[in-house]
């Protein structure tokens, strides 16, 4: 950054002086929302706040712009004003016209190009946008039954020289709803539009999903009022969907239909008590129209079982799942199922809703090469209560180990899942869940002081080396360096060696986009395969799911070209 250029917002500084290291520095209509984020912190709205909202799925620019402007000072807006001027930076026409509007210099453009869609979809999705024009497409039908936001799409094709464009989404059956938007080489998009799909039979061939586990039920002080709450920015089911609650106890149904980002309506409540079940089913209209079908059921939180066992002290929640005075906003559930299930195994291993994906990602890496040290790390002792042991940080040659004893209790959802870590592959029921990771990451929370300790951000080798005792070593990623990481992630697989991968941070959520692949997120590397003369290397989410490419599978597990993990992925982890 220029020395004549002073800005005074610290935030706006950083960003400015975080894009100047850059080697073609540019204001993207991804990184902008930096800009909007640090404008729009308030009195009352912190920037993580901000930035939370500005980048809500559906949001519009029109949106965006009032949640930035509302917070916007006279030194936040001259600070935008020399950006605009002085920095030299590129920008794409939509942040630009962000900044220019905010100052005040120009009117809010809510699109930067037209898209058209054309024909029934019976031979694909068909339509006319600029040439050149990437069309990018999300299956808002699908979506719910992934770990999807709205925004994380598929490249669907691209305009001809005409503008012509005809492409195909996988798994797209009549009834699906499609979100499809246009991107130009610049980085500058239109807006969304949805069609639903058609084809020669004219059909909903398949009804909509709901996701129980993004909803939570809550209590309301002296009244029978119980709340609904979307607990994630994932939708919920498909646009205009039905979704009905019955209440086991009492026979009373209550239904809303679902907005068009496939979310709840404001203020929708139900009618019960603390202990309640109640039954969901939902309906796009055309299929389980009776709602015979049910998805599964939700629990008005209210006491527990603790089942016999000894009750030990939990840690607590992470702090954006504690209320303002500190107690927790999930009750907890006393979880009696197996601690293994046909023996550990990456495929068990779900990261909850909390930031630590270095953690499973390394659980998961460890499970697939050395099952026996996780078998070996956790004594069920048979009271309800299980021994974990780990090993310091600087105890990597066989000093004394690290025992935790926690109990089997877990903040539940209300659906009656983990909110945290939790097992795949199986049910979710506290009687029936394989237990052995979930009470792993509770130890690790215990051991690290509370799950808010452990739940923002960390390094997936220092886990892996504290849970077997042996140093790891890392090396950075990069085109020079691919095929040699390629042979020595081949040998670490040999060997047993347990090994995990990140990507770049957030600031460069750009290089990510349609590649199904994620910013700021660690991965187990699982290690290497050679196809058609292709090196590729195995790699597994520790959402089991969301993945790069499209094997059809959607469990977490992929192998991505050479170049391409070179390409996104930051650092490789290795124990020694």
């Amino acid at each position: 950054m220029p020395s004549p250029l002073s800005l005074k917002d610290a935030r706006i500084r950083s960003f400015a002086q975080t894009l100047q290291r850059e080697a073609q520095p540019k204001v993207t209509d991804a990184n902008v929302v930096e800009l909007l984020a640090a404008a729009g912190d308030r009195a009352g709205v912190s920037y993580d706040k901000a930035k939370s909202e500005l980048t809500r799925p559906g949001i519009t620019r029109a949106e965006q712009f009032a949640i930035a402007s509302r917070g916007l000072s006279i030194s936040e807006k001259s600070d935008l004003g020399l950006l605009l001027e002085k920095s030299g930076f590129a920008m794409d026409p939509g942040a630009k016209n962000f900044l220019e509007a905010l100052v005040g210099r120009a009117a809010l453009q809510e699109t930067f190009g037209p898209l058209t869609i054309t024909g029934d979809q019976k031979n694909g999705i068909a339509g006319v946008a600029k040439p050149g024009e990437t069309i990018e497409a999300i299956n808002l039908s699908t979506a719910p039954a992934g770990r999807l936001h709205l925004t994380d799409t598929v490249e669907l094709g691209t305009a001809d020289a005409s503008g012509k464009f005809l492409g195909n989404l996988p798994d797209v059956r009549e009834g699906d709803f499609i979100r499809l938007r246009a991107r130009a080489a610049d980085g500058s998009t239109s807006d969304w539009i949805t069609i639903q799909a058609r084809g020669v039979e004219g059909a909903d061939t398949r009804n909509a999903h709901v996701n129980l586990e993004r909803m939570d039920l809550g209590t309301v002080a002296g009244s029978e009022d119980i709340t609904v709450k979307h607990n994630t920015g994932r939708p919920l089911t498909e646009p205009d969907a039905t979704v009905r609650f019955t209440n086991v106890r009492t026979g009373e149904k209550f239904e809303f239909k679902a907005t068009e980002n496939g979310s709840l309506p404001e203020g929708f409540k139900l009618k019960g008590l603390p202990g309640d079940e109640f039954k969901v089913a939902v309906s796009d209209g055309a299929n389980n129209a009776d709602f015979a079908s049910v998805a599964g059921s939700l629990k008005v939180p209210g006491g527990r079982d603790l089942k016999g066992g000894r009750d030990l002290p939990d840690p607590a929640m992470h702090k954006d799942e504690l209320n303002a005075d500190g107690t927790p906003k999930f009750k907890l559930e006393r979880f009696t199922g197996p601690l293994f299930i046909d023996g550990p195994s990456a495929a068990d291993v779900r990261q909850g809703a909390i930031g630590n994906c270095y953690f499973p990602a390394a659980l998961a890496s460890i499970a697939a090469q050395n099952p026996d040290a996780i078998k070996n790390m956790i004594k069920d002792n048979g009271d309800g209560t299980y021994t974990v042991t780990f090993h310091s940080a600087n105890n990597y040659s066989g000093g004394r180990p690290q025992q935790v004893t926690v109990d089997g209790d877990l903040y539940a959802r209300s659906y009656g899942g983990p909110i945290y870590g939790s097992s795949l592959g199986g049910s979710t029921a506290p009687d029936k869940m394989e237990m052995w990771f979930p009470i792993v990451e509770k130890a690790y929370a215990q051991w690290k002081g509370s799950y808010d300790r452990i739940g923002n951000g960390g390094v997936a080798g220092q886990v892996m080396a504290e849970v077997l005792g042996r140093p790891y070593a890392y090396e950075n990623l990069s085109a020079a360096n691919a095929d040699r990481m390629y042979e020595r992630i081949k040998k670490a697989a040999e060997a047993g060696k347990p090994m995990a991968a990140g990507t770049y941070g957030t600031d460069q959520s750009a290089r990510y986009t349609n590649t199904g692949v994620y910013a700021n997120h660690a991965y187990s590397v699982l290690g290497v395969e050679e196809k058609d003369g292709q090196k590729f290397v195995k790699v597994r989410n520790p959402w089991g799911q969301s993945e790069y490419g499209n094997d059809g599978k959607n469990d977490g597990f992929f192998s991505i070209p050479l170049d391409k993990f070179a390409e996104l992925y930051r650092a490789v982890h290795i124990v020694d």
